[in-house]
C-alpha cells in the first residue's frame, strides 16, 4: 500500500531544513541530505522517492513483528508519517536507516501493546459472551454493551484493578505500584472482581 503522501503533517521551511541539515554528520551521504532537504520544503516526488527507497526494510522488519497483514499496513503509514513530521529533529548523527529503525521499533511496540490489550479484553469477557450467547438475543455490540454494565456494578476498587490488568494489560506489580497496595491485595481484588462478575452472569 503506498503511504497516503497527502495526509502526512505539514513540513518545515526549505530555510529550516537547509540549517537542520547543516551539521549533519558524516552517516549521512550528500546525496541523502539533498533527498531530506527536498522533502522538507515538501516535494511530494521526495517523499514517494525516499518511501520507494525503505519502505521495504520497513515493512519486512514490522512483518516480523506484527500479526496482521492490516496492522503492518497501518503501521507502515504511521512510521512514514512520523518520519516526514520528524525531519526538523533529524540531524544526521546516524544513517537515515538507524532512524527509520527507531521510528519502526516505536510504532511496532505501540502497535503490540494495544493488540495486547486487546486481546486480554476479548478474553477477560469470552466467558461472558459464551454464557450470555444462549440468553441474549441482541448484536454482538449490544452484548458487550451489557457486560461494561455489569462491570461498573463493581466497586471502584474491583473495577479499577480488572481495567489495569484485563485492559491496560498490567501486571499484578506494575498495578501494585499504581494503586500503592501489596500485590497479595492486588491479587486478591482481581479475583474477587472476577467472581463478582461471573455471579452477575450466572444470576
Amino acid at each position: 500500500m503506498l503511504v497516503q503522501l497527502a495526509d502526512t503533517p505539514a513540513l518545515p521551511t526549505a530555510n529550516a531544513g537547509a540549517r537542520a541539515l547543516a551539521g549533519a554528520g558524516p552517516d549521512l551521504r550528500a546525496e541523502e541530505r539533498a533527498l531530506l532537504e527536498r522533502i522538507r520544503t515538501g516535494d511530494r516526488r521526495a517523499q514517494r522517492v525516499f518511501y520507494q527507497r525503505y519502505h521495504r526494510q520497513v515493512r519486512g522488519h514490522l512483518f516480523r513483528l506484527l500479526a496482521s497483514e492490516a496492522d503492518v499496513d497501518d503501521a507502515l503509514q504511521t512510521v512514514f508519517a512520523r518520519a516526514f513530521a520528524g525531519l526538523a529533529r533529524f540531524k544526521g548523527e546516524s544513517s537515515v536507516k538507524t532512524w527509520l529503525y527507531r521510528i519502526t521499533a516505536n510504532t511496532a511496540r505501540n502497535s503490540m501493546r494495544h493488540q495486547f490489550r486487546q486481546n486480554r479484553l476479548k478474553r477477560a469477557f469470552h466467558w461472558f459472551h459464551q454464557s450470555r450467547a444462549h440468553q441474549h438475543t441482541g448484536s454482538p455490540a449490544e452484548v458487550h454493551d451489557e457486560a461494561q454494565r455489569m462491570l461498573h456494578q463493581l466497586t471502584p476498587k474491583l473495577r479499577e484493578i480488572f481495567v489495569l490488568y484485563h485492559h491496560e494489560g498490567l501486571n499484578l506489580r506494575e498495578i501494585a505500584e499504581v494503586v500503592d497496595r501489596p500485590i497479595s491485595t492486588v491479587g486478591d481484588r482481581l479475583t474477587r472482581a472476577r467472581r463478582q462478575l461471573q455471579a452477575m452472569v450466572r444470576a
